[in-house]
């Protein structure tokens, strides 16, 4: 799975506030894909296909909205001397609590929910291995599928990226892993534009 913003976020939560955290915007990310799959299911594949200019639309917002994401995210800076120093000499867990796990789900949820990208990704799932004729409990089957399948890759990374090695090592650099993802989300928003024209 490439970097975007469901990685970023699992990242980031992972990383700042540990493993529970992370699995929970993961779970998240998987409730907003059933949202996805539900209205590609019920037809709204077939109105991107039947009026092109809903679907460059959609192409447009979700390239703004990595946009935004990105430019934020590169936006980041590094800590100033006397917090940077700070933030050695405290023990990893202490940011744990700063975030409940509700909120971690929230952020997953929302943050799948509002990526236009995902709309692409069932589109494009859907239109190849989907036809009119296939019945609607396949569908379904297909989009369970991806909904386990994107809970568990996000899941497993929650749980490695949150070791205390990890944590760590990002708490002293988040700037630049903010940065650098940042970057990539850019460069997958140009990507949509390109293809978009």
């Amino acid at each position: 799975m490439s970097p975007g913003p469901d990685f970023f976020i699992v990242m980031k939560n992972s990383l700042g506030f540990g493993a529970r955290v992370g699995i929970l915007t993961s779970l998240g990310i998987a409730s907003a894909l059933i949202v996805h799959i539900t209205y590609t299911v019920l037809g709204f594949a077939f109105l991107i296909e039947t009026y092109p200019a809903l679907f460059f639309t959609i192409q447009l917002l979700g390239a703004a909205y990595l946009i935004w994401l990105g430019f934020h995210a590169i936006r980041s800076s590094p800590p100033k001397k006397e917090e940077a120093e700070i933030e050695e000499t405290q023990p990893i867990q202490s940011t744990k609590d700063s975030k409940s796990s509700i909120q971690g789900f929230k952020e997953g949820f929302i943050t799948n929910l509002l990526n236009p990208k995902a709309a692409l990704f069932f589109l494009s799932i859907f239109s190849q291995f989907i036809t009119p004729q296939t019945a609607d409990w396949v569908r379904w089957m297909y989009g369970l599928e991806v909904v386990v399948a994107v809970g568990l890759w996000f899941s497993f990374l929650a749980i490695f990226i949150s070791y205390k090695h990890f944590r760590r090592f990002y708490q002293t650099h988040s700037y630049w892993f903010d940065r650098f993802l940042g970057a990539a989300l850019l460069f997958f928003a140009i990507r949509i534009i390109i293809g978009a024209f």
